[in-house]
């Protein structure tokens, strides 16, 4: 390589442009260049400084944990050269490409004789050693159970007495026990058990546990995240929670684990959520979320973890307005599942998603069946609106007369749709075949959703004109890999994010999964399960994964944009706002995409 060529690319790179000419070539003459394929393992030494000319470089921490993409005109090695410490990185090249290695001394002297520079690597040393600390602390809002709770059973038999309850309490040091029969969890008992349903009841220290136990007690996978924990003991104004892995019960989170935890967390906010008696209480607790939002940004919690976040805090809104229409309405009539579709079904909903839910009942909904739960509807979807969850243009709301229906009227409904697959049909798949229930009755939803599984694995045709229509858009990549840029109703250009990346992904992966008879409605899981039940290529599930999460990622951080610089929250970006890595990661997504749609076509279209 001439040293000529070196000259011009550092003369054109931050902070060596400074230079005067003699300077860069004395600079240029001291530097070796090295070409590295795609997977090499970078040799970092303490003893240089490596400039990236051409190419993408991955960096490790010694823990594994990606610090940072380095690409053309990025440095590494100054942190050893600036401290005399070594430390444990590993730098992969991704994409074939040069580096340059200027020496110790050559670069020492540099920074000796031109202040810009020295200041320079310092202030990047700086935000470096940020980073890595960053990267080594938890992040505050992605703590999950097995974060605070050790793998610590204590447990009794529902034979024992309540006096063996106290006296293991006591000695455990504990205000809960697991109540185990053959190993299999049937109940817990507390110390405010003992209190109020023994003591004050004058009862003998002989009884049985299984007499004044909780039967059947609220429980929560040791791997789900801690916001989602105190969720369910919010709602169910519970203090104790079994955690259990793989089914078996392995500890217990109580309300002290969780004060112990950190108290910025948002599971403060949504606990907050639970306690409200008004509307207007719950309106006050939703101003929050945009400050939340901006938090979590700030902690760089990814984009599908955020998106989790939101959606919990939505479910959680949800539920609360529930009840309080249940305090005014009374009770209910008939057992209920209040579900949602879409984004908040499939736990990713963003800033500025809009409500999209029904009303599936037990007995049909007739006379003062049907007035009840239109007044509920009613409350609870203009208080969500209220909230700032804005109410469905499309009215696609439990509201709709025609969203509120038996479980014998939705199944006739999934019956139509996946017999007769017209085009209106299609477009309500799109929308209805992802859905959650959010409260009510878990056992009418599951029959629902076991009833329309059943139907799609055994609907060739209906599966052909889904996928038919998930193929109607493609990704916004040119022949040539350029970006193909649309208008919105403002007349701005840019790349809708949304319609022309994110559903496009979650509209190939549903038809795998109903295709499956897989009951996960997240995306990202629908992904797992499908290259678990090897429904699709393990290989091409993870590049679609990283392809979504990559979406998500640009969308987040442009809705992060929009909040702060107070505009409208739109999904529409322009890819010169973005850095050159991310535009070159974006194009690779949207490849993903085109040859994930033309499987699809080939799986379910060949045929037909």
């Amino acid at each position: 390589m001439e040293v000529a060529d070196v000259t011009k690319f550092l003369a054109e790179t931050t902070p060596f442009d400074q230079l005067d000419a003699p300077a860069l070539g004395h600079l240029s003459s001291h530097i070796k260049v090295y070409y590295h394929q795609a997977q090499d393992h970078v040799s970092i030494s303490s003893e240089r400084l490596l400039i990236v000319r051409t190419g993408i470089f991955s960096l490790y921490s010694d823990q594994q944990h990606l610090l940072t993409k380095l690409q053309s005109g990025d440095f590494y090695g100054y942190q050893q050269l600036l401290t005399g410490l070594t430390d444990n990185d590993t730098l992969v090249c991704d994409e074939d490409g040069l580096v340059y290695w200027l020496d110790a001394a050559a670069f020492h002297q540099c920074r000796y004789q031109y202040k810009n520079i020295d200041i320079f690597f310092q202030r990047l040393f700086s935000r470096r050693l940020h980073q890595y600390r960053e990267q080594q602390q938890s992040s505050r809002f992605t703590l999950k159970i097995s974060d605070i709770v050790q793998q610590r059973k204590i447990a009794i038999r529902p034979e024992q007495s309540v006096q063996a309850a106290a006296k293991l309490m006591s000695d455990s040091r504990v205000s809960s026990l697991l109540v185990e029969e053959h190993d299999k969890l049937v109940g817990i008992v507390t110390d405010r058990d003992l209190r109020n349903r023994v003591l004050a009841l004058g009862l003998p220290a002989s009884t049985q546990v299984s007499q004044v136990m909780t039967r059947q007690p609220q429980h929560i996978d040791r791997h789900a995240y801690l916001y989602e924990a105190v969720q369910k003991m919010s709602q169910h104004n519970i203090h104790h929670l079994p955690v259990l892995e793989q089914g078996v019960c392995c500890g217990m989170l109580t309300a002290t684990d969780i004060i112990r935890s950190q108290q910025d967390h948002p599971v403060y906010l949504i606990g907050e959520i639970h306690r409200q008696t008004s509307v207007d209480g719950l309106e006050r607790c939703s101003q929050q979320i945009s400050s939340l939002a901006i938090t979590l940004s700030k902690q760089q919690v990814p984009a599908y973890e955020a998106g989790h976040i939101i959606t919990t805090v939505t479910d959680a809104l949800t539920q609360r307005l529930i009840y309080l229409a249940q305090q005014q309405l009374g009770e209910p009539p008939c057992v209920f599942s209040w579900l949602a579709f879409g984004s908040q079904a499939r736990m990713d909903q963003s800033l500025n998603a809009d409500q999209d839910n029904a009303l599936l009942l037990e007995k049909e909904p007739v006379g003062e069946i049907g007035d009840y739960f239109s007044a509920l509807a009613e409350f609870v979807c203009h208080g969500l609106a209220q909230c700032g969850i804005t109410l469905c243009p499309g009215n696609i709301m439990a509201t709709n007369s025609e969203l509120r229906l038996s479980l014998k009227g939705w199944s006739g409904r999934f019956a139509r749709w996946i017999a007769t697959p017209t085009p209106d049909a299609l477009l309500k798949a799109s929308i209805f075949f992802d859905l959650r229930v959010i409260d009510g009755s878990k056992g009418l939803f599951n029959a629902l959703q076991q009833d329309i599984l059943q139907r799609t694995a055994q609907a060739p045709l209906f599966l052909y004109h889904l996928a038919q229509a998930a193929l109607q858009r493609t990704a916004p990549l040119g022949f040539f890999k350029n970006f193909i840029l649309e208008q919105d109703g403002k007349h701005k250009k840019g790349l809708d994010l949304k319609k022309r990346g994110i559903s496009l992904i979650t509209d190939l992966v549903r038809v795998y999964a109903l295709s499956a008879g897989i009951y996960e409605v997240n995306t990202r899981r629908r992904l797992h399960q499908l290259a678990i039940q090897a429904e699709m290529d393990s290989k091409d599930c993870q590049n679609l994964n990283d392809a979504f999460d990559l979406l998500a990622q640009l969308r987040w951080e442009k809705h992060q944009h929009d909040l702060q610089q107070g505009h409208d929250v739109t999904n529409l970006l322009d890819p010169m706002e973005i850095s050159g890595l991310a535009r070159h990661q974006l194009k690779d997504s949207f490849a993903v995409i085109n040859d994930a749609q033309a499987s699809l076509k080939h799986r379910f279209c060949r045929d037909m």
